[in-house]
Order: C-alpha cells, then structure tokens, then sequence
C-alpha cells in the first residue's frame, strides 16, 4: 500500500494519505533552534538542548498520537463548524476533507481543502534566527464571503524535561505568561534567560496564554472550547501551564486569500518585537525559503549521480544525505522516539556521523571531531555520554545561582573509569579524522593541540595514537581486544570477554592512521603501527576464524560466542563484516564469511544482525539474550550494520551482491509496502523486526540512526567508488555487472569533477583506463580552484 510519493524535482516527499500507520517527520532547522513535526504538525521544539531547553511540550508515545503541536484552526463563524489545517487534532473525515502534508528540507507543508475554503501552514525555521515561521494562507473557494476565525495553539514546555514530566510541586509554579504590544511573553523565573515569545504579522483579535483556558476543562486539542465558542479568552498568569494561541478574525470575499505568518521564537517580548517587524514583510518571510533552498542545495551539489537504481539516485541526491547531516547537526535524542530525556554526545555515534559528510559539512564535523577529542582521557578511551560544554575552554558566567536542577557537574567526578569504557567508542574517530582531511586538505589539523578530558594536552596526532595504544594493550587472554563494557553493540555485555568486531575495528583505525602517517613522512609512527598491524592481523585469523565464518566474541569464562556449533546466535553481522572491509581478513575467508551472511541473515528487507535469535537468556554473552527474538539487537534487521556488510561485498568485488544487500534496506524500494514497513520512506530506521518476529518488515525509530551516514558513506565510498585521498581523487566503483554506464558530479577542494563511469565489458569491479579532460592518466589529482574537469572512467 502507497502513502505518497517523492517529488526529486522539489526535494520533498509528498504523503498523499494522511491516515498512515505511524508518523513520518521531519527536521526544521539547522544551527540552535530545531522543531521535529509529523505529518500532522505535531510535535516539539527546542532551543540548543532538547532536554534542558526545550520550547514546546511534547507526550510521546500518546494516545491520542504524537500530541501536541503547532497547530492553526480555522473556524467558520456563520455554521459554527471547525477545522485544522493540519488533519490533526480535529481530524476531520477524510472522506468530507481533502489533507497532505509535503515534508522538504528544513520545512513542512500542511495543505487542507475543507468546506470550499483552501488552507496551507508552512512550518520553518530560518536560517539565522532562533524562531519557528507558520507562514498560513487561507483562500475562498466558495461563491459567498466567509466569515472566518484563526486560532493558533502550542503549548509552552518547562525547558527541563524532568521538571516537565515530574516535578509539579515546582513547575507549575515557575512559568508565568503575560500579552503586549501583541506578543504572548513566556517566562521561566528559574531561569537565567528562560524567555520565548509568540507573536505574528497582525493585531490579534484575541488571545490565550493559559492552556487550560483555551482547551478547556474536559477537552484536548480536538475541540477547544476558545475555538468552539469562536473567542479566546484574554487569559494570563503567574504560574499554570502557558500556551500561544492569537486569534484573527477575516472575512474573505470569493476567490480572495490572506496570508498570515505565526512567529514562534527565543528571547524576550523586545526580541520578538524585532523578529514581528522583519517577518511581517512577506518578501522577508519568501526570501526565507530561498536562503534554505541555497543553504541544501550548496549541500547537495557536493556530490549528485545518475545511476540506473532509480531508488539509489532519490536517496543519495536528497534524502540519505539530509538524515546524516541531521545527525550531524542534532546528534541522536531529538526524536518521537528519543524525545529528549537525555542529551549529549553519544562517542561512537558522533564520531561516525562526523566521519560521513565532511564534503558537506567541514566546518560541523570539525567541530563534533574536535569536541570528541576533548571528551577523549589520556589514557585512550572516550567518554560514552558527555556534554561539550563540559571541555569548552570558555565557560558563560550565569547572572544568578538558580534552583533549576540542570547539572552544573564537577570537573574532577565526570571522567568515567575503565569500568564503564565501551571498547569501540574512540576507534571510530581515528578514521574520522583521517576522511576529514582527506576531504578538506587540512592537514596542519594533526598538529592542533587540543585538551584531554581528565587533564593535560596533546595533538590531535597524539591523540589518534593514544586510542590506537589503548585498544593495542586493551586485550584478553587470546589477544582479542577485550569487549570492556559493551562494544558497538550495547546488548553484548561481554565484561572481562573479547570482542572480535573491536579487534578488526582496531586493524582498520591503524590502516587508516598509517595512511595518514606515511603521508606526513612520519617514519618511527610508521614502523611502530605496521608491526601492531599485523599483530592484530595474525591474532584476528588465528583466534576468530571458525571455518565458513567469523566468531562474535569470546566470553568472560572462555565461552566462544557465534560458532558452528552454536544452535542459537549462530552468525553475527557485525564481526563478519568488518572481517572483511577492515581488510584484516584474506579473500578466501572473506568470501566463505559473507556467503554465510548472506545463507544465515538475509531477509528481503534487510540483513539481520544475528541468528537464529536467542530464546535462551545467558548472562555470559549477554543482555543481548533476554530481547525478544527479532526485536533490535536479537535477530532485528538492525540498519546501521548493513552497510557495512555492502562495503565488504565491494572489497570482494561484488557488486551484485552489494546491491542486492542495498536494494533490501533501500526505503525507497518500501514505498510500497507501508503497511508492512508502517515508518517512513525517505529515511533510513534503526531497526526493522527479524524473520523470528510475528511482525516481520516493520521499522521503527526513524532518522536518528547512524544508518544514514553510513549508507551515504558506503553507497558513494565503496559502492559508486569516490574516495577522495589525501592528494588525488580515487575512483574505483564495485557495481552490478548489467550497469554500462552511469554518472556523478563531485566539488572536491573547489574544484568540479564531472564523471562518466562506462563499463563495456560488464564487469563488477575493475578499473581498466582513467581519462582527465581528454588525456589518459593514471590517477586523478587535485586541480586547479574554480576548474571544471571531465574525467571518464572505462572498467575491465
């Protein structure tokens, strides 16, 4: 079943059927300010944090779902009939009202077309101003005036979520909201700067600050009782729970529209008297959309292809690249899914996602890199969960001592012990590091000095070998680095047992580092690092190989974890995978592994993480063995592995194989099958229920995964084949034999490469000639600035 469709012309997936199973989102903003909204415009916002600061309040996991919003009524004075112009809240039949809702990049569309009145509310967030615009239109499509009423509503948040869901003896005493100069004022007493407002581009006819006045008592959102008697109530107060809502009252002639823009924002009344000024010239609110449409499109043109995988082109041209800068951008506990009860920067998480969009985003992975190497201690290991602000050099004086209970943490108690170290955390950012300045050319990067996080400084240099000289000490009785408190996988609980994927991990951090090494000249890191190479090689093929793949891990009491005569949790994704793509593993064992993923963990929407599931709790190999079979880490199609396993078939040259793996996860080849998958079509999902599950094909927990990263990295790094190096661009694509040709355009260090891939031959891998501008070369350098250059790629 089909809910709606892309339209790569505009950039947006337009849902055609608003009653889908489950909310599809999207992300509005790119720097503080962020709101997630569904289809229906619900949802929250917040500003920098969206566990200590958030602006709109939000009950996840609700019935009635996803409530509430940001949402505009419109009701008709004469009949005394409401609607919204979102389907919800009022959820007009579907059968009486026609709904959409467009999400694009950086904005939403909510269009309605009711009782011969069209509506439309745009929700955005401009590029440089901490407010959220419902820019609304409203036009007659009768044959008579309309006598009509608007009513905005959202509700304001406590900004702490724990004071928010909790703690009611003070939050319902803390917030206070007053009207002026047409603008609703929120304000938290607590707070140093707890100050939003809510205003727009006319003179109220009417207003609400109190949520319980305009609701109701015994109603909801569904029928407010300000909205069913057509009149706000002019309500404010000291304390109570606060809302926004402003009337306008308009009669249209037929055929006449008005436009009207909502402005909801951080700061004080002053500061949205300016933002009311600028947004209120409509050409101001217009050049807001063309400013976004630059900011993506600059993005974008980074790197766009033209391939026969027509799902392929759709996602890597727009979406898989959006999802990956909004991880980026957001970092993971801004969702309906993680709504913001915890904060900070996951280590593994960040470091990948910083690893995967340098070429659009240099200055934002910078940044997460280097916050990242703050959060790292001397002796190698990262903190799991930290808050950058903790390491920042400069630290805000706050006006006054508040009793909010945002943690204020001291320096010496927030370094974790060894105890609580996840093994894999700090190996992601050696490679991290090295793709950044493979991408932007700073190499001077590795000479930075930047502070450890329990004391004392380093290079970034220096930095990178600490982690390296951590895992290389780090390991248990067999060599196998030890698994510490989890690695990649948080279910795997191995304590004093060893990890398999953390050891091939380790191999390929070291790879990447002596690539990095070997081009700054740096000899006595060279030979140190190659001789810890091929230790970790000899140790990872001697110990983890078990004759048609590789085992998981090696448990405390010397239990191994995923062999050929285990009857449950026989193969796992992850050590498989990256046996391979770290290159530690030889081609004929790399083969015999990934044909066994392929015999044990395929499924039609995915690759399963493990199987068969375990049923049988075993504390030895872990919590993983108490989650239901086929649900997240037990036997799920768990998305974020899968791409590795298409970048270790493209290092075995098979492309029909990484194809075959991408098409299976792709969304876009789900489009229709929602009432299977239920989640959304343009993003990639953390999960998706196992073979060993009676729901087998739905996802769950969508866009905040790093599966976006790494199926942009792995679909253009290994399966289009564009590595840029340290000082020439490698091609090198792995692609299904029956394509003959496709195309890409690359900016790389300024300059534009436009590529033409043809393969006459019909072969997999292989490049048999390499063409620059007319010439046969041998590799493809670095030219000039500002050039544009043809390049043509023949394999064989």
């Amino acid at each position: 079943m089909q809910y709606g469709h892309f339209d790569n012309e505009k950039r947006e997936y337009v849902i055609d059927r608003v009653d889908i199973p489950t909310s599809w989102t999207n992300y509005l903003g790119v720097q503080d300010m962020c709101a997630v909204v569904n289809h229906t415009a619900g949802g929250y916002m917040f500003y920098k944090t969206p566990e200590y600061h958030r602006v709109t309040r939000f009950r996840g996991n609700s019935i009635p779902m996803d409530r509430p919003g940001h949402y505009v009524y419109i009701r008709d004075n004469d009949s005394e009939d409401y609607w919204s112009v979102s389907w919800q809240p009022v959820a007009k039949s579907l059968d009486e009202a026609k709904y959409t809702c467009r999400h694009g990049m950086s904005y939403s569309v909510y269009e309605c077309d009711y009782s011969k009145i069209k509506a439309t509310q745009t929700l955005v967030v401009p590029l440089n101003d901490a407010v959220e615009l419902w820019d609304v239109t409203i036009k007659n499509e009768d044959d008579k005036p309309r006598n009509l009423s608007l009513f905005s509503y959202c509700e304001f948040s406590f900004h702490h979520i724990m004071i928010d869901n909790q703690n009611f003896q003070m939050s319902l005493y803390c917030a206070g909201s007053s009207y002026e100069d047409g603008i609703i004022q929120h304000d938290l007493f607590y707070e140093e700067f707890g100050y939003q407002y809510f205003a727009s581009n006319f003179d109220p006819d009417g207003y609400d600050c109190l949520r319980d006045k305009f609701i109701g008592l015994y109603h909801t959102e569904d029928n407010p009782i300000a909205v069913e008697k057509g009149q706000c109530s002019g309500s404010y107060e000291l304390g109570n729970n606060h809302c926004g809502s402003l009337q306008k009252n308009i009669v249209l002639q037929p055929g006449e529209e008005v436009r009207v823009v909502f402005m909801l924002g951080e700061g004080t009344r002053e500061e949205g008297k300016e933002i009311k000024a600028k947004y209120s010239d409509l050409s101001v609110m217009d050049k807001v959309y063309e400013d976004l449409r630059a900011y993506w499109n600059n993005k974008f043109e980074k790197l766009q292809i033209h391939t026969p995988n027509e799902g392929m082109n759709t996602l890597i041209n727009t979406w898989t690249l959006y999802q990956a800068e909004i991880n980026v951008m957001f970092s993971r506990f801004a969702s309906f899914i993680e709504v913001g009860g915890r904060v900070g920067l996951g280590y593994r998480d960040t470091a990948q996602d910083a690893m995967t969009v340098p070429h659009s985003n240099p200055e934002k992975c910078r940044q997460r890199i280097v916050e990242l190497l703050r959060g790292l201690v001397s002796e190698g290991y990262g903190l799991h969960l930290f808050q950058p602000e903790w390491f920042e050099p400069d630290v805000e004086v706050k006006p006054f001592n508040s009793p909010t209970v945002i943690p204020s943490p001291d320096k010496d108690n927030i370094v974790h012990g060894l105890k609580d170290a996840c093994s894999d955390d700090a190996l992601w950012l050696v490679s991290s590091i090295v793709e950044f300045i493979k991408e932007t050319g700073e190499k001077d990067f590795v000479d930075e000095v930047i502070t450890y996080a329990d004391g004392g400084e380093g290079t970034v240099y220096e930095h990178m070998m600490k982690i390296l000289d951590f895992s290389a000490k780090q390991v248990g009785a067999t060599g196998v680095c030890k698994g510490l408190r989890a690695d990649w996988n948080d279910c795997l609980n191995l304590g004093g047992g060893e990890s398999a994927m953390v050891s091939f991990l380790h191999y390929w951090a070291i790879e990447n580092f002596l690539e990095l090494a070997k081009y700054l000249g740096r000899d006595e890191e060279v030979k140190k690092y190659t001789e810890m190479a091929e230790t970790v090689k000899t140790v990872c093929n001697d110990v983890l190989w078990d004759g048609d793949w590789f085992i998981r891990g090696i448990t405390k009491n010397g239990k191994k974890i995923g062999t050929h005569l285990d009857i449950e949790g026989k193969v796992h994704l992850e050590s498989n995978s990256w046996a391979v793509l770290s290159g530690a593993a030889d081609r004929e064992k790399g083969i015999r592994a990934m044909d066994s993923v392929d015999e044990y963990l395929y499924t039609p929407w995915g690759i399963m993480l493990n199987a068969p599931s375990y049923t049988v709790p075993d504390d030895d190999i872990g919590f993983v063995t108490r989650v239901y079979p086929g649900v997240k880490e037990n036997g799920a199609v768990f998305s974020h592995p899968n791409p590795w396993a298409w970048a270790a078939e493209c290092k075995l040259g098979r492309g029909d194989r990484a194809m075959k793996f991408y098409d299976a996860l792709c969304p876009y080849y789900q489009n229709d099958k929602i009432e299977v998958r239920e989640a959304e079509p343009y993003s990639y999902c953390q999960f998706i229920m196992g073979r060993d599950h009676t729901a087998h094909g739905r996802a769950r927990h969508p866009f905040m995964t790093g599966t976006g990263g790494w199926a942009y990295f792995s679909a253009t790094r290994y399966i289009l084949g564009m590595r840029p190096q340290f000082d020439y661009l490698e091609i090198d694509p792995c692609v299904p034999a029956d394509w003959k040709e496709f195309s890409m355009v690359r900016q790389w260090r300024g300059t534009d490469y436009q590529i033409e891939v043809v393969n006459p031959d019909g072969v997999m891998k292989g490049v048999k000639e390499l063409y620059l501008n007319g010439e046969k070369v041998e590799r493809i350098p670095l030219m000039d600035r500002g050039t544009t250059n043809r390049v043509k790629v023949v394999m064989g």
